[in-house]
């Protein structure tokens, strides 16, 4: 904390007056940096103008932000193995990751919207989960080997799966509000249902 501090021209008093300890202060950084790539990403899709270029555009995006911030994702790695041992922390980097998936989630879901896939809120936070998921392990790969991933993959991937979503509502309009959690729910349940 005290190299933290001479860094940031501060006291050691005035970030433990602010700061519980490392910890806390990470957290809140994270917590910062979610909100600003969040905003980022909403204006990279009302950029686009098809779901695939705006589907893309928010790929590539968290690609050029692993190549421009190189210890961002490994730091985030290390801080989660962490709080998986201390329940108090697991919490709170939880409370951040839900934040972070229903960014995606409502990022997702307006672009999907303004393409005639007007998805429930339920499907909304499933497709956030399902975006973070794979650009993480898309990340941790391209941490191992970084060759075996390129930059493109992650982008193109989001554009398949959103064009597969708008060619559903193309095809079939009817289709195109389907109850994607009902449907998770009812398989895990092990209930029969129309998935």
């Amino acid at each position: 904390m005290e190299e933290i501090a001479r860094e940031a021209g501060a006291t050691t008093g005035a970030l433990y007056s602010n700061f519980a300890g490392k910890e806390d202060l990470f957290l809140a950084l994270f917590e910062e940096r979610i909100a600003s790539d969040m905003g980022e990403y909403s204006e990279i899709v009302a950029a686009g103008t098809t779901l695939q270029e705006q589907a893309r555009g928010a790929g590539d995006h968290w690609m050029q932000i692993l190549r421009e911030r190189p210890n961002y994702f490994p730091l985030l790695i290390e801080f989660w193995a962490y709080a998986l041992r201390e329940p108090r922390l697991r919490e709170r980097l939880g409370g951040s990751f839900a934040a972070l998936r229903s960014g995606s989630a409502r990022v997702a879901s307006e672009a999907a919207k303004r393409s005639g896939f007007p998805a429930s809120a339920e499907a909304g936070e499933y497709l956030g989960l399902f975006i973070n998921a794979l650009g993480n392990g898309l990340a941790l790969e391209k941490l191992v080997d970084p060759d075996a991933v390129p930059d493109p993959l992650f982008g193109e991937m989001l554009a398949f799966v959103f064009g597969a979503f708008e060619a559903l509502a193309l095809e079939n309009p009817a289709a195109a509000d389907p109850d994607l959690g009902t449907s998770l729910r009812q398989r895990q349940e092990g209930e029969p249902g129309d998935a």
